[in-house]
């Protein structure tokens, strides 16, 4: 990573943190664990994906295992870079006293700063996986199921290695 990219996301996570301000600090031991996310049903679920080929197909996992636990989804924030909508998200989700789940398939640039602002509010990283998926028909359905694990099992998601895939990271976190 070079000296300019780091210092672009340190500034971001800086940012974050005056942005969020650790609202939900208080609300970090109340925080459900991993096995009773998808089972509650309660949470809302907001997808995060940043562009990349597979984006479909890991949102209609994430949608079809939403529907099958009874999660109210939220729309899903497609990023394009870096910019302002993330932390705006990140923010509002701070703010709202229920505990919500983020479940993503995104570059690792955007990770590293959504987690830590994510962590700043004192959220939970439940899941965090590096993956590369590739583009034919075999990673296509392999970022569907890695969409519906995210969100009905995010404490045992393995990563997928294609050879000549993308590479991004998965998460899945409550903040």
């Amino acid at each position: 990573m070079t000296t300019d990219r780091r210092t672009l996301l340190k500034g971001l996570a800086a940012v974050g943190l005056a942005f969020t301000g650790g609202s939900l600090a208080h609300a970090a031991t109340g925080l459900p664990e991993a096995a009773t996310l998808a089972a509650g049903g309660q949470m809302p679920l907001t997808a995060v994906v940043s562009g990349s080929a597979v984006d479909r197909q890991f949102l209609a996992g994430v949608t079809a295992a939403a529907q099958q636990h009874g999660m109210q989804q939220q729309p899903a924030l497609s990023l394009n870079g870096l910019d302002g909508s993330l932390l705006q998200h990140i923010h509002a989700l701070a703010q709202d006293a229920q505990p919500a789940m983020l479940v993503g398939l995104v570059d690792d640039a955007t990770a590293t700063v959504l987690l830590d602002l994510v962590r700043s509010a004192g959220g939970r990283v439940l899941s965090q996986q590096h993956q590369r998926l590739g583009s034919d028909a075999a990673a296509l359905q392999s970022a569907a199921a890695l969409g519906r694990e995210l969100v009905s099992r995010p404490a045992v998601v393995a990563a997928a290695t294609a050879g000549n895939g993308v590479l991004c990271v998965s998460f899945c976190c409550v903040i």
